[in-house]
């Protein structure tokens, strides 16, 4: 190999009396066994980094419907995690990996994670926690109702500085359920009228199937927003009854 001027580098050790005074009063290099925090810190970094980076992954909405809670770094033999493409591609910028308390806020919140609404991908996290095991409505889509329910917490300026609004992801899935719900209704009511008991017994199944799921996800009585169908059938019989016009 030719050297700094180009001669042949020798091979015995040239004296370097200024650099070892310069490594000499250099601090040392902290040791990451005995710094666990910065540790968290570096490897906390670079999974935001990663998952920055990894937002435009196709297929992702499919791989989220597991849903796994990653963690977002560890520490073996003394080296940080960076977590890889596939890794982000199964989390959304709206995952805040925070979650409620209901320790603390019993009538209010249970232990779903809290959702950033003002995150860009708000829409497309929402559509992955639509109930699509189950059929839709006659005329409607899971879709559909995800991109309603997204935009009913993001119109007319909804997102706060420094750009965060927050919802749990059981209300999102019980406001998907509730929307359903009143349409499975509507169709039991058209049903009823026409003298159709199949599609009458089938929106009735549909409802009470609903139903059941939401009070799986919350347990505060009133809360989740879901129709009994004799309850909604007599009140479409009443005078003021506005609602299911064909």
């Amino acid at each position: 190999m030719r050297g700094q001027y180009g001669g042949m580098e020798s091979n015995h050790t040239t004296s370097d009396p200024l650099g070892d005074l310069l490594t000499a009063a250099a601090p040392p290099a902290p040791d990451p066994v005995r710094d666990p925090a910065r540790v968290d810190q570096l490897s906390l970094a670079l999974a935001r980094a990663v998952v920055e980076s990894d937002r435009t992954i196709r297929g992702r909405v499919r791989g989220l419907r597991r849903r796994h809670k990653l963690a977002a770094a560890t520490i073996a033999a003394a080296t940080v995690f960076v977590p890889t493409g596939a890794w982000a591609a199964q989390h959304f910028l709206a995952q805040t990996g925070r979650f409620g308390n209901p320790a603390l806020n019993p009538d209010f919140e249970d232990g779903s994670e809290l959702i950033n609404t003002c995150a860009d991908d708000f829409t497309a996290y929402v559509t992955t926690v639509a109930p699509t095991d189950l059929p839709a409505p006659p005329g409607h889509t899971w879709a559909g109702y995800a991109s309603a329910v997204a935009r009913s917490y993001t119109s007319g300026g909804a997102c706060p500085a420094p750009g965060e609004g927050t919802v749990q992801d059981s209300s999102l899935r019980l406001d998907l359920l509730a929307r359903a719900s009143a349409d499975w209704g509507c169709t039991l009511v058209w049903a009823d009228e026409d003298g159709d008991s199949t599609t009458a017994s089938s929106a009735r199944r549909q409802m009470l199937t609903l139903d059941a799921r939401a009070r799986r996800l919350s347990s505060l009585d009133g809360a989740v927003g879901t129709q009994d169908p004799d309850t909604f059938l007599a009140n479409s019989k009443l005078p003021q009854w506005v609602g299911c016009r064909r």
